[in-house]
């Protein structure tokens, strides 16, 4: 199978591209490797561990905004399936960057679907996200229709989320929208609460968290087997599937479990929640057991185990970075 995928530097892409290596597909990897949420020289020692120099893999260094080189990458290569997980991240960087998130999240994958419409080339997975969903209302539903992002960010994967549903209604596009959970493991984003958390119980420094706060943690091995049970199943035109643990904990025990593995205690203070933090998210994933077959595998208590022991071990050049 040929695959593209974009955004195959950032922490999703490079373990899904390590993955469907190893199981023998081919490969074009797209990214701007922008460093507006955290820094580009991460994202390609990251790429190296996990991708290296493998022949079944081309990496282009573009936008997807630009129209001419996915013109050229569509030109040259036909593709089984297009997995689009370029974006910029993280709802509290959007809140700041609103117009870059519209211009990439939005408008980048109009451009993809345009030029993926020029090619003739049908069959889309898109990287959904659990910020779309109205946190007042859990379980998270595929079929929610009361839709309030607290922020641009998840706006913006909304407003993308529409533009691959109108594309799969009029022009034929098979397309299956994966809403992720709050991914964590290994080579993970810097950015995001699990890393953090880490570095500074590796650090013995203080952890401030806001109270009655629940995530559903999700691995990153879970998310990828998702990803992969989604490229090699039959569904429907258009589909949403939320892929997570269906398990939210308190940011608190997430916590005690990293510092239990590296065998310290917490230190925890109160916050005031910032605008924009959601009070919980909690993914209803009968849909992805039905229609996938699939089941995640890693509780919290292990990923925040495997998180805090890679950690360990890379932190000399890691947690410089």
């Amino acid at each position: 199978m040929k695959v593209l995928i974009t955004g195959g530097a950032g922490f999703i892409g490079a373990h899904l591209t390590r993955f469907l290596l190893t199981r023998g597909d081919q490969v074009v990897l797209l990214d701007d490797f922008s460093s507006l949420v955290y820094s580009t020289q991460f994202k390609k020692k990251r790429l190296e561990q996990l991708v290296g120099n493998h022949p079944a893999v081309t990496i282009i260094e573009g936008s997807i905004n630009d129209a001419s080189l996915l013109d050229k990458i569509f030109k040259k290569d036909t593709f089984d399936t297009v997995i689009h997980l370029a974006a910029h991240p993280n709802p509290k960087v959007s809140l700041a960057h609103a117009h870059e998130y519209s211009m990439v999240n939005e408008l980048g994958t109009v451009t993809l679907l345009e030029a993926m419409k020029r090619a003739g080339s049908k069959k889309l997975i898109f990287a959904g996200s659990s910020s779309i969903y109205n946190d007042a209302q859990t379980p998270f539903d595929e079929a929610a229709s009361d839709l309030r992002p607290q922020a641009p960010y998840g706006v913006s994967k909304l407003a993308a989320e529409h533009y691959c549903r109108i594309w799969s209604e009029l022009y034929d596009f098979q397309v299956t929208v994966l809403r992720f959970f709050t991914v964590y493991g290994e080579w993970g984003r810097p950015d995001m609460a699990p890393w953090i958390f880490a570095e500074h119980i590796l650090k013995g420094e203080t952890i401030e968290l806001s109270r009655d706060r629940q995530r559903d943690f999700t691995y990153i091995d879970d998310i990828i087997s998702g990803i992969s049970k989604t490229m090699d199943v039959s569904l429907p035109s258009f589909e949403v599937i939320n892929l997570g643990r269906g398990k939210p904990v308190d940011l608190r025990y997430f916590v005690d479990c990293m510092a239990h593995a590296a065998g310290v205690e917490a230190k925890i203070v109160d916050r005031q929640a910032p605008p924009g933090e959601m009070r919980i998210t909690f993914a209803n994933i009968d849909k992805a057991k039905k229609l996938l077959e699939w089941q995640p595998e890693i509780p919290v208590e292990e990923g925040a185990k495997r998180l805090i022991q890679w950690l360990k071990v890379e932190q000399s050049h890691i947690l410089k970075k």
